[in-house]
């Protein structure tokens, strides 16, 4: 994790820097206005007006630089800016890049500065809006092609020199070390790459990642015409790697927003996609390696979610978005579930009566639920309501207003559930082990409930179960379990969206 200054706009020393390089006589410069999107880098929209040099007339631009607290994954701007170049000159779909600057003395951080593409990359707009349905079909064919044009993109390559090679061993030990520094046990992230680790796909000739290749990292833009694909962003993830990894991510759930039906990013079948990309790349794709990439995503995703909230649990940053985005790795937890046993759920039974049988007593423990806390959420929320929406009230607020009502409904959620019904999951956890005696009436003490559950993430790290049946399926209850329970207070409507209503 990466924290940086907010940038100091002087419009003037912008001026002075777009003049020096389009060489201008003088550039016109409006105040920077921060664009929507970008979640650990800030796009600020300018208006310029050259006076001859390269770029004679007016023109919009996006100055893009590092937000207060990033992701130290990925790469710099000087970098990104390398790779979009590289991009623009392939002939793939993306905002013109201009030029690059590493000097602080311009905003106090190096930023780089492309065309403004119109159109919108809202990935719940994208996959719900009724008028760019009928075109959106066709939308995720060119995708398919576009992504195959991206792969052409191969090293070695002089300009891209500094791209990082990440194959499966790397994602799986970068997965690893960040959970060892984790506070909170994620024992289904653990039995997912210990899967990962031990299905490992031959490996296939390097191409060039984009690594956040998703529905909301592309634009559309509506026309007479219908919609087109007007740019890919985001590229500060990019890398060599396996062909594959990027259609997994694509495909990987968390990406579909208002339309978890749709495998292809939430906007068409998988097929449609997948039959454009093979026809453009004349690679035939096997669905056991995209099986594993997708495997992969959920696990990545999960991670980069908790990598979020600790940029409010851990270096102090005062976001409602940054801090409840890291609630989601529980629905990548649940996907992982419906992906690596997919007949677990049938033998769990109904979650309804969960803790509610009296078979097992309540164990008080903080350790199952997720970060930051439902109280803490609150306390955020209401911090943000009457400081930041209250005085405002237009409708382009209308988002964190929701944001707001929904981290408030968490903690009303966990507050009724003072004692977290995980009976359940200690009997389990008995069974498994038949190291801990009945405890007394009054519950198991958290503590000893905490250590089992430390001890089973390590246990599905090693694949301490994979050669007895009996104690896997008991292993994988617990872990069904812990989702939904999780999910029952953090996402009740992304339960009921993957067929586990009440």
């Amino acid at each position: 994790m990466a924290a940086t200054a907010l940038p100091r706009f002087d419009p003037e020393r912008i001026a002075r820097f777009l003049s020096q390089r389009s060489g201008a006589r003088h550039v016109g410069v409006s105040e920077p206005e921060l664009l929507t999107g970008g979640a650990i880098r800030q796009n600020w929209g300018v208006k310029a007006e050259f006076a001859g040099g390269t770029c004679a007339g007016r023109h919009s631009l996006v100055l893009r630089t590092d937000a207060a607290t990033g992701v130290a994954s990925s790469l710099d701007r000087i970098e990104e800016f390398a790779v979009q170049r590289a991009a623009f000159a392939a002939g793939i779909t993306v905002a013109e890049p201009l030029w690059a600057c590493a000097d602080p003395e311009v905003i106090g951080k190096p930023f780089f500065v492309m065309r403004r593409v119109a159109g919108t990359a809202q990935g719940r707009q994208i996959t719900a809006d009724p008028e760019l349905e009928p075109h959106l079909s066709a939308i995720a064919a060119r995708l398919g092609e576009e992504l195959a044009r991206i792969q052409t993109i191969r090293p070695p390559r002089p300009d891209l020199a500094f791209l990082p090679h990440v194959d499966p061993a790397r994602h799986i030990a970068e997965f690893r070390a960040y959970l060892d520094r984790h506070p909170n046990q994620r024992p289904v992230l653990e039995w997912a790459i210990r899967w990962l680790e031990t299905h490992i796909p031959e490996p296939l000739p390097p191409v060039l990642c984009h690594r956040d290749f998703r529905t909301g990292n592309y634009m559309l833009d509506s026309t007479s015409q219908g919609a087109e694909l007007a740019a890919v962003l985001d590229w500060e993830f990019a890398g060599w790697g396996d062909p594959d990894e990027d259609i997994g991510w694509f495909c990987c759930k968390g990406w579909r927003f208002a339309r978890l039906d749709r495998e292809a990013g939430g906007i068409a079948e998988r097929a449609t996609f997948q039959r454009a990309y093979e026809a453009e790349s004349g690679r035939r794709l096997e669905p056991e390696r995209v099986r594993f990439w997708e495997v992969l995503a959920n696990v990545r995703w999960a991670v980069i979610a908790l990598q979020q909230s600790d940029r409010y649990l851990i270096q102090g940053a005062r976001d409602l978005v940054t801090a409840i985005i890291g609630r989601r790795a529980t629905e990548c937890d649940l996907e992982l579930l419906m992906l690596l046993d997919p007949d677990g759920a049938r033998e769990i039974g109904a979650p309804e009566s969960w803790g509610q049988t009296g078979r097992m007593p309540a164990v008080r423990s903080a350790s199952i639920r997720d970060l930051p806390s439902g109280a803490a959420l609150l306390a955020l929320g209401r911090e943000h309501l009457l400081e930041h929406v209250l005085p405002l009230l237009p409708p382009e607020r209308h988002r964190e207003l929701r944001l707001v009502t929904t981290a408030m409904a968490i903690a009303a959620r966990e507050a009724e559930a003072a004692a977290a019904p995980a009976g359940e999951i200690a009997g389990l956890l008995r069974d498994l082990y038949r190291a801990l005696a009945s405890g007394p009436q009054g519950g198991q003490d958290a503590g000893a409930f905490e250590d089992d559950l430390r001890r089973l993430a390590a246990d599905l790290r090693i694949g301490a179960f994979d050669r007895c049946e009996s104690r896997g399926r008991i292993a994988r209850a617990i872990l069904w379990r812990l989702t939904i329970l999780k999910l029952r207070e953090g996402n009740p409507g992304f339960l009921a969206e993957n067929g586990f209503g009440e």
